[in-house]
């Protein structure tokens, strides 16, 4: 018989939770490694029901070293490459000044930050997993506090333009939003299409992270489209 697994989900649960270290203190901590990491343990429900031996390492604790730190640090560099272009195609996000986004492309960090930053995350993954576990009953309202919780993080980066105060501005990209989002489409939309045919989509999470992979893999396609050009900065009169 199946087993459902009850757990936080991937995003914005397990982020909103270790987030606020960045707000805390942000030369301590490395934010994409944070939220990265405290994703990473997720990862493994990507090959749920094909054998692989990823789960439950992923959610182990020699498994934040052996499988969770390098995942972070691939997406670390996956995200800063590509922030500048997504960034440039969002909408300006009022309050939460989403194009502000593309300065990630800037770490400003010592690998040793990123790391510990990166395994914290992962840590906190565990911690919250282990927390439903004893109480199985808060699944939903964990939920609906993540939710609340991300949305307040992100507004109070955004009001306060913390993105371009710890990494300064972002990089000027030329805007092609006819490329940028044919491509994100074409690359994420056959990949939601087969989402419902793989073994164990019958596990929310697992087809939550499927979901959450297929889209971010046609962000990152959309960026490597237009992310070669950059936009000629505009010349300060004398």
């Amino acid at each position: 018989m199946a087993i459902v697994r009850a757990v936080p989900s991937t995003f914005p649960t397990h982020p909103a939770g270790i987030l606020p270290l960045k707000l805390w203190r942000p030369r301590w901590f490395d934010g994409v490694a944070l939220a990265l990491g405290a994703a990473s343990p997720d990862v493994a429900y990507l090959v749920d029901g094909s054998g692989l031996p990823v789960w439950p390492l992923s959610h182990q604790l020699h498994g934040l070293i052996i499988f969770c730190l390098p995942v972070t640090l691939l997406g670390c560099l996956l995200v800063r490459r590509a922030a500048p272009a997504i960034a440039a195609h969002l909408p300006a996000g009022g309050t939460f000044a989403l194009r502000d986004y593309g300065a990630l492309r800037t770490s400003g960090h010592r690998w040793w930050i990123t790391v510990s930053s990166a395994i914290i995350g992962a840590a906190s993954h565990l911690v919250l997993d282990g927390l439903e576990a004893w109480y199985p009953g808060i699944e939903i309202p964990a939920h609906i506090v993540g939710l609340a919780a991300m949305a307040l993080i992100a507004a109070i980066i955004g009001r306060g333009r913390l993105l371009r105060r710890w990494h300064g501005d972002p990089p000027p990209v030329t805007r092609r939003p006819a490329l940028f989002w044919s491509v994100a489409a074409a690359v994420a939309a056959p990949l939601l299409a087969v989402t419902p045919f793989l073994p164990a989509a019958f596990l929310p999470h697992t087809t939550g992270v499927r979901v959450l992979t297929a889209l971010s893999l046609g962000l990152l396609a959309a960026a490597a489209a237009v992310g070669g050009r950059r936009r000629a900065p505009t010349p300060h009169p004398a």
